[in-house]
């Protein structure tokens, strides 16, 4: 029994050391893009982070999901977070999409099976990314998203406004261009088509983001009705969860993907 341990924890380390990962800045155009890969198979998950939030978000999540299913993990930084470049001039949704698609191909990824998961405005992006590539999709996992709507756009709008413009832009460039876009984004995102049947999972968190009472049941609201709309949606409240699930609940969060993982991309 002691041998066979001894040989299981040398099977186990192994694994772990042989994990190859990925830490680059990929040329997309005008731009680089920050990725962090850890090499699995040929079946992908790719996480979109939360507004303003690097991929130190996933620090938690990626290594056991990688442990259990083996699937490649893609991470990035958008454009003017952490290490990532940023093209200003042509700031747009669909083109930060297109300029990871470019990144994705170049490093060989991007053309197999794959698991989108996004939180909060990373939601926007796989939606996005869902829909230009519906052939690899084969699920999303969304953590407490932000769902477009008219309302959402004028809530994006009254943020907006109450911004001190001037200070954010000397303090994060990079968020204030997230702020500023947030209500053309939601525009956008509430246009583009959702794959009918396209399995989705909607983990809302039990406690609101926002000051407002309001604004919390109307964000929870737009989830519940995104879920309902759709066949093959499935809403799960994570309990005890503030709006930054992956933070409160990384273990939920590492079993709902590795789930999803199993019944989707086995």
């Amino acid at each position: 029994m002691l041998k066979l341990f001894l040989l299981l924890v040398l099977f186990l380390s192994s694994h772990v050391v042989t994990a190859q990962v990925i830490d680059t800045l990929i040329d997309v155009g005008s731009y680089k893009l920050h990725f962090k890969i850890i090499k699995g198979n040929s079946t992908e998950i790719l996480f979109e982070s939360g507004g303003g939030i690097t991929v130190a978000q996933w620090d938690s999540i990626i290594t056991p999901v990688h442990s259990r299913t083996g699937a490649t993990i893609i991470t990035y930084d958008r454009q003017g977070f952490a290490t990532s470049g940023f093209d200003t001039a042509n700031y747009t949704i669909l083109n930060e999409i297109k300029g990871l698609e470019t990144g994705l191909r170049k490093l060989g990824y991007g053309s197999k099976p794959i698991l989108l998961v996004g939180h909060s405005l990373g939601a926007f992006y796989t939606r996005v990314y869902a829909s230009r590539n519906v052939a690899h999709t084969k699920g999303i996992v969304m953590l407490d998203p932000r769902i477009p709507s008219f309302a959402d756009m004028a809530f994006a709008r009254s943020v907006y406004y109450s911004l001190d413009s001037v200070t954010l832009k000397k303090e994060s460039l990079a968020l204030y261009y997230v702020l500023a876009n947030m209500e053309r984004n939601s525009n956008f995102v509430r246009r583009v088509p959702v794959k009918p049947g396209l399995p989705i999972l909607n983990v809302m968190a039990e406690t609101g983001t926002f000051d407002s009472i309001s604004d919390n049941e109307r964000f929870q609201s737009d989830q519940r009705s995104f879920v309902k709309e759709g066949s093959n949606r499935v809403l799960l409240l994570a309990k005890g969860s503030t709006h930054n699930i992956p933070l409160d609940q990384p273990q939920l969060v590492i079993d709902q993907i590795v789930s999803y993982h199993k019944k989707y991309l086995y």
